[in-house]
């Protein structure tokens, strides 16, 4: 008998990442695409190592450990197949769970940011402005390299004609009944499931934890009409709560980072100025070369190969000639960049939080009314602010957010995009159990980054921003 084909990668979150018998280890080749290995290239949390130093993990060992859980996963649906001969929809899942962010750009979600910060203040004609939108849009480059590149000849080498559609397919939640799909996009999906353990071991942040091997093996598979999903019983719930606790807390704690935000409005600023000249014809300005990856990109980006060479390296290794500038606003801000000088914000939220905590009328209310108060008044005070031409300028930037702990679906008899739990013979919607996940909470930033080089300036937003606080309170009677 042959020996079966075993291969390992060591890895410090699941210890070992096995690829066993010979499809799995076909699965393995699309490792060494160029595609693939660009994300080596890629951090998976952006600028967050200005913030957390050890906190520049690849997109590359995250797509590995999105692998690894997947597979596990899989094992509850296919125990029989687990030594590596899986059905060719399992099949499709691990190489979609390999490839899940083959299509990030560089910073990952900044470089999104930044390109979504250029489009709105330029205009790009027709069909160029779709190519563009589209060429800075992760899921839709991802797909488009699933299907058109080499990663997608692969595929088809793999499992025919028609198998780089069903990995693109399952990405995409075309089937959202579908338990394959959830294994790889849902809200307790393997690729959370990684990011949650991997991101706060590498930031060096203790946010309550995952007892991922608890879940796992108390992971079932059940139905309700057409629908397919994991659940576990109740006695494995708390793990669940932990988990959506344990991810909810991420956000404050790394995600939403206020240094981190910053960090990316800069770079979203630098990169907008560059394109803004590449657009009108002035690329000397730049610093760069009119055969730059950047420039090229820029001029055809539908072209797969030019997007393909936008990593975190090209910026770092491009930021030397962003100095050297002759536009000063390029200079300005990659020379801050590079030294750390980031700039500084006001939290709208915290000195609405201060304010109230000052007040007897406030001080006492119960934390879901008093967050739900402090919420309204913050896109209130912001949105009174930017229609205020004597206070407002160009040079702020209000950068909002919300991340709620849960999104609900309340579909009894379970379903692939809730996190499910049996009670009593009967499968529910988390949410309905937990009264930790029901409490609906949510994280929220409401700040405005400003330049310091005008303090006088700052001094004026922070005052009125205390006002209209001020003014809103009066107005809502408290």
């Amino acid at each position: 008998m042959p020996e079966l084909l075993n291969k390992v990668i060591k890895d410090p979150i699941h210890e070992f990442i096995d690829f066993n018998g010979p499809r799995e280890n076909e699965l393995k080749k699309l490792l060494s695409d160029p595609y693939f290995q660009r994300l080596r290239r890629v951090k998976q949390l952006g600028f967050s190592d200005y913030v957390f130093p050890s906190a520049a993990h690849s997109r590359f060992a995250h797509s590995l450990g999105v692998y690894k859980i997947a597979k596990r996963m899989l094992m509850i649906i296919e125990p029989e197949e687990a030594t590596g001969k899986w059905s060719p929809k399992a099949e499709a899942c691990l190489a979609a769970a390999l490839l899940h962010d083959v299509g990030h750009g560089m910073f990952s979600h900044a470089f999104e940011k930044a390109m979504e910060f250029f489009l709105a203040r330029n205009t790009l004609e027709g069909q160029r402005a779709k190519s563009f939108a589209t060429a800075v849009d992760h899921e839709a480059v991802g797909r488009r390299i699933i299907t058109d590149s080499s990663i997608g000849g692969a595929l088809a080498n793999f499992g025919g004609p028609h198998f780089p559609g069903m990995v693109r397919d399952i990405i995409k939640k075309k089937d959202k009944n579908c338990v394959y799909t959830s294994i790889v996009s849902s809200q307790l999906d393997a690729d959370r499931l990684d990011y949650a353990k991997r991101d706060a071991y590498f930031a060096g942040v203790s946010s309550g934890g995952i007892d991922l091997d608890w879940l796992l093996r108390n992971f079932k598979q059940g139905q309700n009409g057409d629908a397919h999903f994991l659940y576990v019983d109740s006695k494995a719930y708390i793990s669940l709560e932990q988990f959506t606790v344990t991810l909810f807390q991420l956000y404050p704690t790394i995600y939403l980072h206020k240094k981190t935000r910053g960090l990316e409005f800069m770079f979203a600023q630098l990169l907008s100025r560059v394109f803004q000249m590449i657009a009108s014809d002035d690329v000397t300005s730049t610093g760069l070369s009119e055969n730059h990856p950047f420039v090229r990109f820029f001029r055809e980006p539908d072209n797969l190969d030019h997007a393909s060479l936008l990593d975190d390296t090209l910026f770092w290794g491009s930021l030397h000639q962003f100095r050297e500038a002759t536009d000063t606003s390029v200079s300005d801000i990659a020379t801050r960049l590079s030294d750390r000088r980031i700039l500084p914000m006001i939290d709208i939220w915290k000195v609405a939080d201060e304010v109230l905590a000052l007040r007897s009328t406030t001080s006492a209310l119960p934390a879901i009314s008093r967050v739900a108060l402090i919420e309204g008044i913050c896109v209130a005070v912001a949105k009174k602010l930017q229609e205020d031409s004597s206070i407002w300028s160009d040079s702020y930037y209000y950068d909002t957010y919300n991340r709620p702990i849960y999104k609900p679906k309340g579909i009894i008899g379970g379903d692939p995009q809730q996190i499910n739990v049996s009670v009593g013979g009967q499968i529910l919607d988390i949410a309905s159990i937990s009264p930790v996940v029901a409490s609906a909470a949510s994280f929220n930033i409401h700040r405005i980054y400003y330049d310091d080089q005008n303090i006088l300036k700052a001094d004026i937003l922070k005052s009125a921003i205390k006002a209209l606080i001020e003014a809103e309170l009066k107005d809502r009677g408290s």
